[in-house]
């Protein structure tokens, strides 16, 4: 059986691509297709795959966001036509690969693209107008979707990585979809140097990205006198640095080990935004962290009121506040965090893939 896997592009480390570098432990032998390529931003065990990625185009990836429009034709014209089996995981347009009519097509879904459904306030400009560049920008926007819409049906099977994305899979292309959440490297995370030693900040950790809203964990620890530290990188950083105060410290790209020192120490972990799933805050149960976070998104599959955190019910500082000083009333069991955070292995992931793909194979 000829086996490919697909992934939107291969230029950052992040929560996909450490999605990706699991699965590719099925096939090892199996090829990989990309629209960009950064080799060097890669592990290993994707560097030493068979990379396939259109030369031309990954000339043009720093241009990628400003190319959206043109990237479902770009991934249309990968040549994957003569596999039996593609796996894809998407979160932009890697599901509407064209495959064989034999083919069978699995597609593990991050999200539908954020930015032309629910979260588009997130990647448009905070001052929008009805100018022709905000027209322009819906009526692309608008074609995308159809596109989005229709190429669905290339997909045999969809997995969801939360029940909230299954939800919008549901919503946007009416299909249904199997919940198997990303795998964490936890062992590396379980704390045992630092066990009933915690540190005295709180934590806000991941990509600098205006939907995680790491506004309000700023302004609410700001508020109250506490300590944060905001760890990780991303665009959002000047608007975030100009909200801090003397209270935030800001720990840019740390190294492994730092991001596990820092999670081991942390009173807790600050969940804010929407997120279609958050795999730091399976690594922060693991390093015996709880979870303060907002009542929606993917935080519903993972806080236990109580056992491993809490909820805030508003997206505001005061209501995030709120839920800072109740946890500071509140006692959590590292060894209830880490046994929850069992649940999200790797060996567990691969089995329950394994599972979806011979259920696949018996489709007609």
């Amino acid at each position: 059986m000829r086996v490919a896997y697909v992934h939107d592009w291969l230029v950052t480390y992040r929560g996909g691509e450490k999605v990706l570098e699991a699965l590719l432990e099925l096939y090892p032998e199996a090829p990989v297709y990309t629209l960009f390529y950064s080799p060097e931003a890669m592990p290993e065990s994707i560097r030493n795959r068979t990379v396939y990625v259109p030369k031309w185009l990954n000339r043009l990836k720093r241009l990628r966001k400003a190319l959206l429009p043109l990237l479902p034709a770009a991934i249309e014209s990968l040549p994957l036509e003569d596999y039996d089996l593609i796996i894809s995981t998407s979160s932009c347009v890697a599901k509407g690969v064209m495959v064989g009519p034999h083919a069978k097509h699995l597609c593990y879904m991050h999200s539908p693209m954020r930015y032309i459904w629910d979260q588009r306030q997130h990647y448009l400009d905070r001052n929008r107008s009805f100018s022709p560049k905000d027209f322009l920008i819906h009526v692309l926007s608008q074609r995308l979707r159809i596109w989005d819409v229709s190429s669905n049906n290339q997909v045999d099977s969809f997995i969801a990585n939360s029940s909230f994305v299954a939800k919008r899979i549901k919503r946007y292309y009416a299909r249904d979809s199997r919940i198997i959440h990303p795998p964490i490297e936890l062992d590396r995370f379980f704390p045992h140097e630092n066990k009933g030693r915690k540190g005295d900040y709180y934590l806000a950790a991941g990509a600098f990205v205006s939907y995680k809203r790491f506004d309000l964990a700023i302004a609410a620890c700001e508020e109250l006198g506490v300590k944060l530290k905001v760890i990780g990188s991303g665009p959002d950083e000047k608007r975030l640095r100009k909200l801090a105060g003397s209270n935030t410290e800001f720990v840019i790209k740390p190294n492994a080990d730092e991001w596990v020192k820092l999670f081991q120490g942390a009173k807790a972990l600050l969940f804010p935004g929407i997120e279609d799933f958050g795999i730091t805050a399976i690594e922060a149960l693991a390093a015996g962290a709880p979870l303060i976070a907002f009542r929606a998104g993917g935080a519903l599959d993972f806080v236990e009121p109580n056992q491993t955190g809490i909820f805030f019910e508003q997206p505001t500082v005061a209501s995030l506040k709120e839920a800072i000083r109740r946890f500071e009333t509140l006692r959590f069991d590292d060894e209830v965090l880490k046994s929850f955070a069992e649940r999200f292995s790797k060996k567990s992931f691969l089995e329950n893939i394994r599972r979806e793909l011979t259920a696949l194979e018996g489709k007609s």
